[in-house]
């Protein structure tokens, strides 16, 4: 009897393994996809608006977490504060790396206070 329960979970196992492959493999094509994707569009707006751009490159985040944040200006807060950051190092970082109207672009956009 033991011997039938061990093969048939043996057999069971193995077959899920064959069925969950393909399976595991589509999952992996599928974030890879949506990695491209997210850098595609990533780029996308940092070509349209460079301050985004600038300003995740500052504080090493995501544009479209930014902009899928519910309150963009909280995370930025947040994240300048995780990075050690103040308005003015960032303001200041943006004028030296970024474009010129990067500062007045992320004001505009509520994301940063004006200096």
């Amino acid at each position: 009897m033991a011997d039938g329960v061990s093969e048939f979970l043996t057999e069971k196992l193995g077959e899920y393994h064959i069925l969950a492959a393909p399976l595991e493999r589509a999952m992996r094509e599928m974030e890879y996809a949506h990695q491209l994707l997210r850098a595609r569009i990533e780029h996308e707006i940092c070509d349209h608006v460079p301050a985004l751009g600038a300003l995740a490159d500052i504080l090493d985040i995501s544009i479209i977490d930014l902009l899928d944040a519910p309150d963009r200006y909280d995370f930025v807060r947040d994240s300048m504060r995780k990075a050690g950051l103040t308005t003015d190092d960032v303001l200041q970082q943006l004028r030296v790396l970024g474009p010129p109207a990067a500062p007045d672009e992320l004001s505009a956009l509520g994301l940063v206070s004006g200096s």
